[in-house]
């Protein structure tokens, strides 16, 4: 899934975490990060059915949908930055691991194979194989952003129930 999914699964943990769950400070923490991380294979393992092509695609309908999540997506961070910073840090530590830190490195040396074993999506391919192997293959499917948008709907009418 992409940043909005990972960002509104991170809020809506660390808050469920710190209202629910009445223990020390350092343990919300961990249990907060715990749950986030764990949430990212889980919700990456549902990616084959929304529109999540493997690689860039060219023309206007990928171009705007990316520009629509970029923009949803950080406009969630700015507005629940200072409350939940952490469970959205926690939530997207896969993707900033695997993509901004590994994959980076690895483009900017002569070992592009370098870090590889290291990647941490691999698990949710696994998770997926194992407990979501017939959901359907919608990735390269433009009407599968409505799920997605379902998706982002349904965890902000759950955390703003929660409020």
């Amino acid at each position: 899934m992409q940043l909005p999914t990972h960002v509104l699964a991170g809020i809506f943990i660390q808050y469920l975490v710190m209202v629910f769950i009445p223990l020390p400070l350092w343990l919300n923490l961990c249990l907060i990060i715990t749950f986030c991380v764990i949430s990212h294979f889980f919700i990456d393992a549902f990616a084959k059915i929304t529109y999540h092509p493997t690689s860039r695609q060219t023309g206007r309908f990928w171009l705007s949908w990316h520009i629509f999540v970029f923009a949803f997506g950080f406009l969630l961070i700015v507005i629940y930055f200072q409350d939940y910073w952490i469970g959205m840090l926690a939530a997207n530590f896969v993707d900033i691991w695997d993509w901004y830190f590994l994959r980076n490195y690895a483009r900017r040396t002569s070992q592009p194979e370098w870090g590889r074993k290291y990647y941490l999506h691999p698990i949710a391919d696994k998770i997926r194989s194992v407990l979501f192997k017939r959901l359907p293959n919608y990735t390269h499917s433009q009407i599968a952003i409505l799920l997605e948008l379902f998706i982002y709907f349904g965890w902000l009418v759950l955390f703003i129930l929660t409020l």
